[in-house]
């Protein structure tokens, strides 16, 4: 998923991350925003030039 919101959407993106099941903390010399839990500070997340790509891998639905 591509999401080229910008380098500067924090409250869009931490509010992405906290819906997220599947949201995993990346190493924090790789973090860029302050909260913990955003999807700019994710390990999933790849930087793009006009935002950033969220390759994590897709949740299973229960039976």
């Amino acid at each position: 998923m591509t999401l080229p919101i910008g380098f500067d959407a924090y409250l869009e993106v931490r509010a992405l991350a906290r819906a997220c099941p599947d949201f995993v903390l990346d190493d924090e010399d790789e973090h860029t925003d302050s909260e913990g839990v955003s999807c700019y500070n994710c390990g999933y997340r790849r930087w793009l030039r006009t935002g950033y790509e969220c390759l994590r891998p897709k949740t299973k639905t229960p039976r």
